[in-house]
This record gives C-alpha cells, sequence and structure tokens, in this order.
C-alpha cells in the first residue's frame, strides 16, 4: 500500500506541473553577491621628519637637482630680463623676505624695477651664483646658534637656501646682492619661489 500510495503522489506531481524548469539563460545580468569593504585607513598629512610611533607619511627629501634648477632659472630669467618667466617661479602666497605685509605682486614688481633699471644682459656668459656653495636650511634647522635666523614667512616643509654670488655687480652697477636667498615652497607639484631677498656683505 505505501508503495502504491508513492507512486500515486509522484504521477500528481509530474502532471500538475508542480515542477518549474528553465528552458531559457535569463537576459538580465547577473549580480555578483554583494561583498563588504573597509574603507581605506586615512593618513595623516605629509610632513618632513616625525617621530618612530604610529603611522606617519614623509615628504620625499628634495634633490640638489630640484634647487639648483630653480636658482638656475631665477638669475637666467633676469639676464634674459624676461619677467613672465620670473613669475611662473613664484608661488601664489610669495613675498620679499624681511617686509611684513608684502605680497606677490608686489615682489614681482620689484623685479621688475631692477630690469628696468639695470641691464642684466651684462651678466650672459658670466658665473653669476656659486652653486657648489650653496646652503640648505630646513624650518627645524634654523633659528640654532650656528644657523641664519628663520624668516617668519616660512612655513614647516619650506626650504631656506643661500647661494654666494660671484657676480653681484658689474662696473658701477649693483646686480644683485652678495648673497641670494630663497625661500622655497613645494606647490601643483613643482619647486617655486615663496620669499626673496638679497643680502650685501659690505
Amino acid at each position: 500500500m505505501l508503495l502504491v500510495a508513492l507512486a500515486s503522489l509522484l504521477v500528481g506531481g509530474c502532471a500538475g506541473g508542480g515542477w518549474e524548469t528553465a528552458t531559457e539563460v535569463p537576459k538580465a545580468p547577473r549580480r555578483p553577491d554583494g561583498v563588504v569593504l573597509d574603507p581605506p585607513a586615512a593618513l595623516p598629512a605629509p610632513s618632513d621628519r616625525a617621530e618612530a610611533r604610529g603611522v606617519v607619511a614623509l615628504r620625499e627629501p628634495l634633490a640638489d637637482k630640484d634647487v639648483e634648477e630653480v636658482v638656475q632659472a631665477y638669475i637666467r630669467a633676469f639676464e634674459r630680463e624676461d619677467d613672465q618667466a620670473l613669475i611662473q617661479l613664484v608661488a601664489e602666497e610669495a613675498a620679499s623676505l624681511g617686509r611684513p605685509g608684502s605680497s606677490r605682486q608686489q615682489l614681482i614688481e620689484t623685479w621688475r624695477t631692477k630690469m628696468k633699471s639695470f641691464e642684466y644682459q651684462r651678466i650672459a656668459g658670466l658665473e653669476v651664483a656659486r652653486i657648489s656653495q650653496m646652503e640648505r636650511h630646513t624650518y627645524e634647522t634654523l633659528g640654532a646658534p650656528d644657523s641664519p635666523e628663520r624668516p617668519v614667512e616660512m612655513r614647516p616643509g619650506d626650504l631656506y637656501v643661500r647661494v654666494p654670488i660671484a657676480t653681484p655687480r658689474v662696473g658701477s652697477e649693483q646686480l644683485f646682492g652678495d648673497v641670494l636667498v630663497l625661500l622655497l615652497r613645494r606647490e601643483d607639484g613643482r619647486l617655486k619661489i615663496a620669499g626673496q631677498a638679497d643680502e650685501t656683505t659690505n
């Protein structure tokens, strides 16, 4: 009797069409199962130095050639009396060092006045900047007993550069100071001039 009941159940199920079979591949795109992703950990702001603890992000040190290129581009722009080339070198918040309240535009106008007042073409072919004697100072190293005073315009991550000038004057014209001082800052992926001053030793 049990076998007869099971047979009747199977026959009834098939006749009633209770089981559905797929005759076509579904046209809708298959959606994969959801995966839970952890958000990436937030990294700290990059700095030049950090204590050896926790997670830190350090900036890549500035290469000597990058600094030298800015110095040479500055001198070359004066040699050609090309104020537009100088403007390309200037950071957005640049200022004349040691002149509180000065602006980027005032610094540029100072350079333009020099170009109009002196014949910088006369330095063409001459050694002007003594690159091999250039001094580099970071925000942290300035202010020490044997280091120059840190300018108020300087920020952490900036570089303070002092370059002796081999040809500060031609004839009676004082074209540069005896030492060119540049405050360099990373901006838009480039090294730019954030401040400038001339030092005269005499």
